[in-house]
């Protein structure tokens, strides 16, 4: 009896019949683990965890709500038609806002890391935003939560560029 039984069991997982556990299912859903939240609820109703006041939960992070500074009054500094960037991170979606200036033109832009590597070796490249040759930008954009490159360009072919910018992030 035993070899039908077998034959049986194996037969169900050759037709794509078992369930091997959660996150493995045909329905795409996944633990807070897998997720990576620490807080919410995972794609099988399960809590990842509460957040204490003030903070609030947002697609499974704790965040602070209303306004948090990303970069404020900071510098990047770019060589004639060079780059420069910088990393920030946003842990749920949210709007952010940015501005910066210089004394010469440049562009700036927000990327993906794929994106700002192929912008940065000057290949052409997408961007969620990305201005055109200007002294002084301000913008607001919304984004998902996930690592981005805030980029610049130092427009001038002689001169180098000292950019001053700012940004925030309203969750």
């Amino acid at each position: 009896m035993r070899p039908v039984v077998f034959a049986f069991a194996l037969s169900l997982s050759l037709a794509g019949c078992v369930d091997i556990g959660p996150g493995s299912g045909s329905s795409g859903a996944r633990t807070c683990e897998q997720l990576g939240w620490s807080c919410g609820l995972d794609g099988y109703g399960t809590s990842c965890g509460t957040c204490f006041a003030p903070l609030s939960c947002s697609s499974g992070s704790c965040v602070e709500p209303g306004a948090q500074v990303i970069f404020s009054g900071a510098t990047a500094y770019a060589l004639a038609g060079g780059y420069s960037g910088v990393l920030f991170t946003l842990p749920a979606p949210a709007t952010v806002r940015f501005t910066a200036s210089s004394p010469g033109l440049f562009q700036v832009g927000i990327f993906t890391i794929a994106d700002w590597t192929l912008f940065a070796s000057g290949q052409a490249s997408g961007a969620f935003v990305l201005s055109n040759p200007t002294p002084s930008v301000s913008d607001v954009i919304q984004l998902g939560a996930g690592t981005y490159t805030l980029g610049f360009r130092c427009a001038s072919a002689v001169d180098s560029c000292l950019i001053r910018y700012s940004v925030n992030a309203v969750y």
